[in-house]
């Protein structure tokens, strides 16, 4: 892997918060369009938001401005966002780029997201000049009856979902790359073999989570190499088995191309050696050996799938997200809803502004809560995503009460506001599940934070490849001898018969990871992605409409101050634990919160720069200059390039 060398100078002043009057009024409800902003290249003068204002010339970002011609990437480590560019200064185009840094994302973020688990992937093909997803979240085993967990419940055993991520990463390369599986592997395998160094973010998941590495003796080899409780940031950390594992994918690409294969058929022949051969028969001895659930005859029948996107259209943007085997629907519900209304009226995160837009996630999560699931398993309404049941459900949002609980969820079939059947109250029900933590993973309880992360790249051709890839191998099992584990994602499945994203055998669950792809007229404008559980949709939309909205560049967008709705059960879970929570960083004013807390929010505090508000990484072309531009959120560590 060549060495790229960016010298940045921080240079960090504690800033002056500036006061700004609250709007008021009604929301309009007639149709408004906001003048078009800036070109983002202009967008220099300092934002009113609370960051840290470091010079009168400064775009007010805590990270430089990364720029390109050919190609930018922006992804959860630097050695994934070196692969892309490797690949992309190879001659490849993004999507060799994303599958390569991909991988080697999954090597570095063994905690957050590790061989393997999901992988949700949007892209668009200016060859194809088409949209489409690849389904990015595996199904559960044959034997994964809603029998079964009302029995025994969820364990980090029996909830593994068949991975997802290995048949996402080679049918990309296969349909729209140009280069091997193992061109694209090469980074990922030197990585393994060679060691990352220990980050800040991954010593702390390990030391909170030492517990449930030593549960498994396999887990605790790889992840306390150099002692128990020993830990230090710069330790070495190698994978020589998942080396291993990439070694005989790329043997198996190998032979079949010897054998007088297409480029085609040798990576059809890398993605079975992992689906039907070893690996897998390794898989299946384990899950025998301990109770769980998956077999071989799971891993050798998996399949992936392409699909069209959902699509809905905001100001003039058109937005395209996954289906119901992601959190894509809540995105296309939300700007449906938002749609139309003067949002800069309001003012950029006032009381109102925050307000109206927590209340219009509620609705979101409501209906997605009843009745978003594996779209190939349940018909899910399709009058669900109509411009006329938004206004239907926006009737319900008050000015000056926010909603004490989620909201009832809506009958969109009939086009009324709230369901004769929606539940009134979420706060209770026969379902057990644990307090929420701040600290647990995505799989725990549908609230986790850390266990995900993200990519996004976009060449000069016009190619964009955004992804979402997550499950740790912390607390789940790694299978012995392989390096890698299959990650607790049923975990996200609910346990109510009355539910659309009710446990089942071969179905996949409403997992929390969705990239978005966001075009403008008929050209790529923006991919983004997050990590972050339910939380991921929230982030990204103050990221979009504070780009659209408030004309800020992306680097601006990520930096601004969010906040966050807890308002609703987490995905795979059935009861509202945390009634009416709202939470925001500290740069956003005390008067603002306060205001916020007179209308019925509960608002905690997240401090003034908070890893649980997410980290987006994103890429952007600027549609008059055609400039790449990528950015990533200082939350977490997120790296980006461009050439």
């Amino acid at each position: 892997m060549k060495t790229h060398t960016v010298a940045v100078s921080a240079l960090v002043l504690i800033s002056v918060l500036v006061g700004v009057g609250f709007a008021s009024g009604l929301f309009p409800s007639k149709a408004w369009r906001q003048p078009e902003p800036a070109s983002v290249l202009e967008t220099i003068e300092p934002f009113n938001s609370y960051g840290h204002v470091y010079g009168p010339n400064s775009i007010e970002a805590m990270r430089p401005r990364v720029m390109g011609t050919r190609g930018v990437v922006s992804t959860g480590h630097y050695l994934a966002t070196m692969a892309g560019i490797d690949a992309l200064e190879a001659g490849g185009n993004a999507f060799d780029a994303g599958v390569a840094a991909a991988m080697v994302l999954k090597v570095t973020k063994m905690g957050y997201a590790g061989w393997t688990g999901v992988a949700p992937l949007i892209l668009y093909s200016a060859e194809e000049d088409r949209v489409v997803t690849r389904i990015g979240a595996g199904t559960s085993p044959a034997a994964a009856t809603l029998d079964h967990f009302l029995e025994h419940g969820k364990t980090p055993i029996n909830t593994a979902l068949l991975p997802a991520d290995v048949d996402v990463w080679l049918a990309a390369l296969e349909r729209y790359g140009t280069i091997s599986f193992g061109e694209a592997a090469g980074p990922a395998l030197e990585v393994a073999e060679s060691g990352y160094h220990l980050y800040k973010m991954q010593k702390s998941l390990l030391d909170d989570q030492t517990d449930g590495v030593l549960r498994f003796p396999y887990n605790q080899s790889f992840w306390f190499q150099h002692g128990i409780g020993e830990q230090k940031l710069g330790d070495l950390m190698v994978n020589g088995d998942l080396g291993r594992l990439i070694r005989y994918m790329m043997t198996a690409e190998s032979e079949a191309l010897e054998a007088g294969g297409e480029r085609s058929e040798g990576i059809g022949a890398a993605r079975d050696a992992f689906y039907a051969g070893d690996p897998a028969r390794a898989v299946d001895q384990f899950f025998r050996e301990h109770g769980g659930l998956v077999t071989y005859d799971d891993m050798a029948g998996y399949e992936g799938g392409w699909m069209d996107p959902l699509h809905t259209s905001f100001m003039g943007y058109d937005v395209y997200a996954g289906d119901g085997w992601s959190q894509g629907p809540r995105m296309i519900m939300i700007l449906n809803m938002l749609e139309g209304v003067d949002l800069r009226s309001l003012g950029f995160n006032t009381a109102d502004y925050i307000h109206l837009l927590s209340q219009v996630i509620g609705l979101a999560m409501s209906d997605s809560h009843r009745y978003v699931a594996d779209p190939d398993v349940v018909e899910i309404p399709s009058s669900m995503y109509s411009p006329e049941y938004a206004k239907v459900r926006m009737s319900l949002v008050e000015e000056s009460r926010a909603f004490q609980d989620m909201p009832p969820w809506g009958d969109p079939l009939n086009m009324l506001p709230v369901a004769e059947e929606s539940p009134r109250s979420f706060t209770s029900g026969s379902a057990t599940q644990p307090p929420p933590e701040e600290n647990a993973s995505d799989d725990n309880s549908g609230r986790g934070l850390l266990d995900t992360s993200s990519l996004n790249v976009l060449d000069g051709d016009g190619n964009l490849f955004s992804m979402t890839e997550s499950d740790g191998h912390l607390s789940t099992p790694m299978i012995p001898g392989w390096g890698f584990g299959l990650g607790a994602r049923m975990e996200q499945f609910n346990l109510d018969p009355t539910l659309a994203n009710v446990m089942a055998p071969n179905k996949r669950p409403r997992n929390t990871n969705s990239p978005l792809l966001i075009m403008k007229d008929g050209r790529p404008f923006m991919g983004l992605s997050t990590p972050g559980g339910d939380l991921q949709m929230q982030a990204l939309l103050q990221v979009f409409l504070n780009v659209v909205v408030w004309g800020m560049s992306p680097e601006q967008a990520v930096d601004q101050p969010r906040f966050g709705s807890y308002n609703f059960p987490g995905t795979g879970t059935e009861v509202n634990l945390t009634p009416a929570l709202l939470k925001i960083e500290d740069r956003i004013p005390s008067e603002t919160a306060q205001a916020l807390v007179r209308l019925g929010h509960d608002v905690q505090s997240w401090g003034l720069w908070s890893w649980q508000a997410c980290a987006p990484t994103v890429t952007l072309r600027d549609p008059d200059t055609g400039v790449l531009i990528a950015a990533g959120d200082v939350r977490r560590e997120t790296s980006s390039l461009g050439f």
